[in-house]
């Protein structure tokens, strides 16, 4: 049996300019109907106000993905930013909300007590199969190093802690680049496997002009060692709505 992710950080200038968005919701219903993911995960969710749902959430309930889980909005200057969403059209369950530290974006823009949260699921594709999937975006070294190293310490813990010891799948935004020193992608090399994109073709490039020479890879697929499951294909695929660019990841069981 085989399942698909697709993990996009979406940036979220794209959300709060209407024009922007129009063209963002296009561009997620271009990339689902060509790969057809099973699950879509995200990151910079915004929404307009804390008691609606956010417009991409939204949107992608339409295109079939009926379930959705959603870490903690919270209020940023005229907009709610909630920083991670996980959709999906298979039945997931044990639905968590877990904070690894405080937001160091927040905290540049007078918001000191704002938290970085990831959030987890387990999602089932059959009676005997499932997995569980974490959504992860740690503060950028940029805004705060401290809460970014704090952050992925807190990663570096979950996944090791027993509930997500084997078939755990984490995706995100880790704001690291490849060759980083003491990255997480190091830090966690003894119990999960990653992929990102190449030099070739990074996963970031700045303010999404693809001929800066700012261009990294900052975006990740994590799967445990061990797990149930192997990693069929990875791609990169090519976009130019979002300073980031999605990765889709396919897995198949062993049999």
């Amino acid at each position: 049996m085989t399942f698909s992710i697709l993990f996009w950080n979406i940036w979220y200038l794209n959300q709060i300019d209407a024009t922007k968005r129009e063209r963002l919701l296009d561009e997620l219903k271009r990339l689902t109907d060509l790969h057809k993911p099973d699950l879509v995960a995200l990151a910079e969710v915004v929404k307009p106000s804390e008691k609606t749902t956010a417009p991409v959430v939204e949107y992608l309930r339409k295109l079939g993905y009926a379930n959705s889980h959603c870490a903690n909005m919270a209020q940023l200057d005229d907009y709610w930013m909630s920083g991670v969403a996980l959709c999906s059209k298979l039945p997931m369950c044990k639905q968590q909300r877990i904070v690894i530290s405080k937001n160091g974006f927040a905290i540049k823009r007078g918001y000191e007590n704002l938290k970085k949260e990831v959030i987890s699921a387990q999602i089932a594709l059959s009676e005997k199969q499932n997995f569980n999937i974490i959504v992860a975006h740690p503060t950028a070294t940029v805004d705060s190093l401290e809460q970014h190293q704090i952050g992925k310490s807190s990663l570096n813990r979950l996944v090791r802690s027993k509930p997500y010891s084997k078939n755990t799948i984490m995706v995100g935004d880790m704001n690291e680049w490849r060759l980083m020193p003491g990255s997480l992608r190091h830090k966690v090399s003894d119990v999960m496997r990653a992929r990102t994109g190449s030099i070739l073709k990074p996963s970031w490039y700045y303010n999404a002009h693809r001929f800066t020479p700012l261009r990294l890879n900052l975006d990740y697929i994590y799967w445990s060692k061990g797990s149930d499951f192997y990693l069929k294909d990875f791609k990169v695929l090519s976009s130019t709505i979002s300073d980031h660019r999605p990765l889709l990841a396919t897995f198949e069981y062993n049999a």
